[in-house]
């Protein structure tokens, strides 16, 4: 009997795929000094930039305003960021000591991936943040209504004149 069904695979892209995602795989480990050099460089851009923008509010606020929503979500997004990146910043010397071969290779390879992986999405977070940090506003005006004075009708009185308003009146 013969084959009904001959499937031919290439050993050449099992190879190449398998390469593409080993590499891609170490260069989360192979990249993870600079990433954590660059990520806290761009910490410290976005700290100023958050400084800058925070002063702008104060200022505003002062004179009654109110911040914008987006201006709120872009500095709540930035704490997070900035906790995050503390977070890692701690953890950085533990993940560090693992490197072997002069940061090429880890004695435990899962652990450092996730680790690099980890500090490059932050990298990307922080540039992202860097990004949107250039607001048109940064508050608006707003208008409480116990602000606004409420109009009440009120019948007109005359204390202490109302005989001769009467006879006025009696005259016209």
């Amino acid at each position: 009997m013969g084959n009904i069904i001959g499937i031919q695979i290439s050993c050449d892209a099992i190879f190449t795929l398998c390469l593409n995602c080993t590499v891609n795989k170490a260069t989360y480990v192979r990249q993870l000094k600079d990433n954590l050099r660059a990520l806290q460089s761009e910490l410290e851009k976005l700290i100023e930039a958050r400084n800058d923008v925070m002063r702008r509010v104060e200022v505003a606020e002062q004179r009654r305003m109110k911040r914008t929503d987006q201006v709120q979500g872009w500095l709540s997004r930035v704490q997070a960021a900035e906790t995050e990146v503390g977070q890692l910043t701690r953890d950085s010397p533990q993940e560090i000591d693992k490197l072997c071969l002069g940061g090429y290779c880890s004695r435990n390879y899962k652990s450092s991936y996730r680790f690099g992986k980890l500090v490059a999405e932050t990298l990307l977070v922080v540039r992202t943040l860097m990004g949107e940090r250039d607001f048109d506003e940064v508050v608006v005006e707003i208008v409480e209504e116990s602000f606004v004075a409420d109009e009440r009708p009120t019948e007109p009185l005359v204390v202490g004149l109302q005989s001769i308003l009467e006879q006025v009146w009696s005259c016209l």
